[in-house]
């Protein structure tokens, strides 16, 4: 019964206590990427920590200028990426800045290189064994899952002049361990746990099927109807076993800007909650939209799901509540659950309980953001992060607070410091087209939700083969802005953990902390997030152009003839309104006249902005605008001398009247 019942709670229906032997380090390694059956399992006798490039003295040149993106130099161009001793594996390498450059892996104080090739190439995805899905790129960032072991010491060395940003996350091991260092001619069977990963990894919605399709897998089923202010028992397990997972349908119901339903669990004889927060939190829905899609945890079509293992000890007890809000209008809540568990209780020395800390908060300038802070044995399994910039005024970049780096410590110990907030998510590059510029899922990482004119964004990254490991105490923390936490920042998040002790650091979910982020009534709308349209005809051709005039980025359009016609579709997620338009723009010598309209009405008078020398103007008042359902369209029309009806455009900002 017992390898029928674990056989079931992995992907692969590979039985983790089997007695079957597992050939190499490489094996062992992608099981843990594979089966999330070992997902609860502590990972003895080994320390994980990273290296990465950020600054040191507390600035953030994380990778900007390469300063710190090496330990030493040996000879001209040849940087020391990592010196790292043994026994151990790299577990996780990224980067948002791949070269063409080499790197080049020596194991165990060998002369010649196992591992050499173009530091681009270690995360394409089609350079073996590097493939996808385990290294790949989105989001801006550039990842590499794939397990590198060492048994003695493993150098990292990069060949060029072009290293920046990186990171590479590790774990030592303490004892002989019979580790097998890293080779490029992997076995069969490192072949075929290569790709019981890869099916893992693009077929993850079959562990579900596999479960129906088990005899011994029994289920919960029930039709819940929950109205405001209600709390209701969902269900309850009087013996030990584990829940392999958990899934809600009608998911739609729990979309909008309140997040008052609240999912709740208890382990054994444990008086505090193991679980207690916001189910549209935990499902990864970002500030009111269902987004997450990952292999543990989100949303399909309408169904919310969680496949994170729960093994206890005694008994599990699940619940809901509805948070009433007075004077709003909440409706009923309807869906059914569904709880697929196995009667094959919790081993307490090799298993840790999932637990969850859940917190919504304004940290206070100076002192950075608290994701998890836990002490006694366990390690993190995931993280879901949602944050809005409260800066007012005239800020360098609304989510500028982005700029700041996550910061573990361990038993004590700084491990791992990062170079960036959505570095900690495997991305890169916030506010760039195509990179860190709107939701995107990935296995285990991935943007929820990302908007310029709202200041605001969320991601998840959760940990497998990686999880981190602590004996005594952990705490992850980071950072509200570029340095020394100077940005105002609205946060919530979810941390995930296995462990045997209930979250220390938590909140109970109130209508405070649960309440909408914030709408802000002041907008500044970046032109690289919506389209441009030329109404020019064959007669009078426009072109426009998105390029730089003093180091500031601009739309400029332009015609050779007397005058333009453009327009654009405003798209900026604000409750409906009469909104201020400014823009802030360039004067020019080969600029004369500038009209605003919303279709055939005009907004603003002719404005005068020709300029004998290029000038910026910064907010220049233009008219009222109406936005309804967060759209809205403008006009532009450009008059002048022919040749010179150019108009160098750089923001609007739209103020709430």
């Amino acid at each position: 019964m017992r390898k029928i019942i674990l056989g079931f709670a992995v992907f692969l229906l590979i039985n983790p206590l089997s007695a079957q032997k597992i050939e190499s380090t490489v094996t062992k390694e992608l099981e843990h990427l594979s089966n999330i059956g070992l997902l609860p399992h502590y990972r003895q006798n080994s320390d994980v920590a990273m290296l990465s490039s950020y600054d040191p003295t507390g600035g953030n040149d994380d990778g900007f200028s390469g300063k710190y993106s090496y330990i030493r130099k040996e000879g001209e161009n040849r940087l020391v990426m990592a010196d790292l001793k043994g026994p151990g594996v790299i577990q996780r390498i990224w980067t948002p800045t791949p070269t063409t450059d080499t790197i080049a892996f020596y194991f165990d104080g060998e002369k010649k290189p196992r591992i050499k090739m173009k530091f681009g190439d270690l995360f394409s995805g089609k350079q073996f064994p590097f493939v996808a899905p385990l290294a790949g790129n989105e989001i801006g960032g550039y990842y590499n899952y794939t397990p590198i072991p060492y048994e003695k010491s493993c150098k990292i060395v990069y060949i060029g002049g072009g290293l920046k940003f990186h990171q590479i996350q590790y774990r030592t091991y303490k004892g002989k361990v019979g580790i097998q260092s890293f080779s490029m001619d992997w076995t069969e069977a490192e072949k075929k746990a290569l790709e019981k990963v890869s099916k893992a990894w693009t077929g993850f919605h079959g562990y579900l099927s596999d479960l129906k399709a088990n005899k011994n897998i029994q289920m919960i089923k029930k039709k819940v109807s929950i109205f405001p202010g209600q709390r209701l028992p969902l269900a309850k397990i009087n013996t030990g076993g584990r829940v392999l997972a958990m899934t809600f349908d009608n998911a739609p119901q729990l979309e909008g800007r309140n997040t008052d339903l609240i999912f709740r669990s208890k382990w054994d004889d444990e008086t505090a909650y193991a679980i207690n927060a916001p189910m549209a939190s935990l499902f990864g829905y970002a500030f009111g939209k269902s987004s997450m899609q990952s292999i543990l945890m989100g949303t399909n079509r309408d169904t919310n799901y969680c496949y994170l293992p729960m093994p206890f000890d005694k008994k599990a007890v699940f619940e809901l509540a509805y948070l009433k809000r007075d004077g709003a209008s909440q409706p009923t809540i309807n869906f059914e659950a569904t709880i697929y568990y196995a009667n094959e209780k919790r081993n307490p020395k090799k298993e840790g309980k999932l637990y969850t800390s859940w917190k919504r908060e304004n940290p206070p300038k100076g002192v950075p953001y608290t994701i998890l802070n836990q002490k006694g044995k366990g390690h993190h399994a995931g993280t879901i992060l949602f944050c809005q910039s409260e800066e007012k005024g005239d800020v360098w970049f609304p989510t500028g607070f982005f700029e700041g780096d996550d910061v573990t410590t361990i038993d004590g110990e700084m491990r791992m410091h990062g170079t960036g907030s959505e570095d900690y998510f495997n991305g890169g590059w916030y506010g760039v087209a195509n990179r860190w510029d709107d939701a995107f899922s990935l296995p285990l990482h991935g943007c929820l939700n990302y908007s310029v004119p709202l200041a605001r964004t969320a991601a998840y990254r959760f940990y497998m083969g990686d999880k981190v490991n602590f004996d005594e105490n952990y705490k992850l923390t980071i950072e509200h802005g570029a340095t020394n936490n100077q940005w105002a920042v609205d946060y919530g998040s979810v941390a995930f953990y296995y462990g045997g002790a209930t979250p220390i650091y938590t909140q109970t979910p109130d209508l405070d902390n649960t309440r909408a982020f914030n709408e802000p009534e002041r907008l500044e709308v970046f032109l690289n997030f919506f389209n441009i349209q030329s109404l020019g005809h064959p007669p009078n051709p426009i072109s426009v152009n998105y390029t730089r005039l003093n180091k500031k980025e601009v739309f400029l359009f332009h015609t050779e003839e007397d005058w333009t016609i453009v327009k654009t579709n405003l798209d900026v997620p604000v409750t409906d309104g009469i909104y201020r338009l400014y823009i802030s723009y360039f004067k020019t010598p080969d600029s004369n006249q500038l009209c605003f309209y919303k279709r055939q009405k005009p907004i603003s008078g002719w404005l005068d902005i020709h300029s004998d020398t290029v000038e910026f103007i910064k907010q220049q008042y233009v008219g009222e605008l109406e936005i309804q359902n967060g759209k809205t369209s403008l006009t532009i029309k450009t008059k002048g001398e022919k040749g010179k009806c150019d108009f160098a455009l750089h923001r609007f900002h739209l103020i709430k009247k």
